[in-house]
């Protein structure tokens, strides 16, 4: 068992009975898994749980076996203060939280479908496999592959279209703006992608255009929007630009 089968199966819902019940015995109603997390932290936030009457708000936190909780030593930090549901595999000891109480668990290997569970294990089990499926593959027609293929390839260019879309009518239809955007953007790569381009749309264009060919007043622009030349210093190139940045 692995964990990132345990995200997927939360995220996807694979809960074959609705009469879910945690460790203590008290009734769970799931209102809202939660958004999937792929940065420090919980799991899953902001879900939204019954236990018993009372409704819950808070992160999820996901776990092979219950006693994780404790190895990854997550009673030592405020990040999972939060979380209100301890969803586990094997549950092999109870958890508690920094004011003593009980953390709700749930055990997944009573409640996830066998049917699930089988395919996962003929899927993982790569002996000389190109790829998971490989073995399906003879069963699908060139026709629907190949148009499966060239569908994927169509939805990926309409989605990346409506966001410049979008940036154009923004700008009204000013190229090289869009084309500075989404160069900022990409700089922030998968995680920090809309931080880099909030930063990018802080500002007006023309500012940038106007300061290009000035190194120093490239960098206090960009440090002075994203908030980093707010602090005091005794360091002659951080004042320099932070007087820059404020136009003294």
């Amino acid at each position: 068992m692995k964990e990132e089968l345990l995200h997927y199966l939360w995220n996807k819902k694979f809960l074959y009975t609705k009469k879910l019940k945690t460790k203590s015995n008290e009734n769970l109603d799931i209102i809202n898994i939660g958004s999937w997390n792929n940065n420090s932290g919980p799991d899953f936030l902001n879900a939204q749980i019954y236990l018993g009457a009372q409704l819950w708000v808070g992160n999820i936190e996901i776990h092979i076996k219950s006693s994780d909780w404790y190895i990854h030593q997550h009673e030592l930090d405020t990040n999972y203060d939060s979380v209100i549901l301890h969803v586990v595999w094997e549950h092999d000891v109870d958890v508690f939280m920094k004011n003593q109480k009980l953390l709700p668990t749930l055990e997944l290997k009573t409640v996830i479908e066998p049917r699930i569970l089988n395919i996962y294990e003929k899927l993982m089990n790569r002996e000389n496999k190109w790829i998971h499926f490989q073995n399906y593959l003879p069963e699908v027609g060139d026709f629907i592959f190949n148009n499966w293929v060239e569908r994927l390839y169509f939805e990926r260019l309409e989605k990346k279209t409506i966001g410049i879309r979008r940036l154009l009518l923004q700008t009204r239809n000013d190229y090289e703006a869009v084309l500075f955007y989404l160069i900022a953007k990409g700089f922030g790569l998968k995680v920090n992608s809309e931080a880099f381009l909030k930063l990018a749309m802080s500002f007006p264009f023309k500012v940038l255009k106007k300061v290009r060919f000035s190194n120093l007043q490239l960098s206090a622009l960009f440090f002075g929007q994203a908030g980093f030349l707010e602090s005091n210093k005794d360091e002659v190139y951080y004042n320099r630009l932070k007087k820059e940045y404020r136009g003294q």
